[in-house]
C-alpha cells in the first residue's frame, strides 16, 4: 500500500470547528482500526491552524474519497486538503 501525507488547512471558523472535533476524532479512530490512518495530530505552531494526517491506501484518489467522509469536511471547517504522496525511508512508517 501507498503512503500518503495529508495536511489540512483549516479556515476561520474556530467555534463549528470545536463543535465537530469529537466526530472528527471519532472518524478518525474508525480509520485508525481499519488501518488507513497511521498517525494525526494538529498543527499548532502554525499562523494558519491545520492539520496532518499520515494514511495508507491504493492510491491518492482512495484517500481523497475517504476524506471527504471526515466530519470536519462536511462542517465546512477545512479551507484546503492536500493529499501528497509520501515514501517513508526511517522511522516506523518506512517501506
Amino acid at each position: 500500500m501507498a503512503v500518503f501525507a495529508v495536511t489540512y488547512t483549516y479556515g476561520p471558523d474556530t467555534d463549528t470547528r470545536m463543535s465537530v472535533r469529537p466526530a472528527h476524532r471519532e472518524w478518525q479512530a474508525a480509520q485508525l482500526e481499519a488501518d488507513t490512518l497511521l498517525a494525526s495530530g494538529p498543527l499548532e505552531d502554525e499562523l494558519t491552524p491545520g492539520g496532518l494526517l499520515i494514511m495508507q491506501g491504493e492510491s491518492k484518489d482512495q484517500i481523497s474519497r475517504l476524506l471527504t467522509q471526515d466530519p470536519y469536511h462536511d462542517a465546512g471547517v477545512i479551507a484546503e486538503t492536500v493529499v501528497r504522496s509520501w515514501t517513508p525511508v526511517f522511522g516506523p512508517f518506512e517501506a
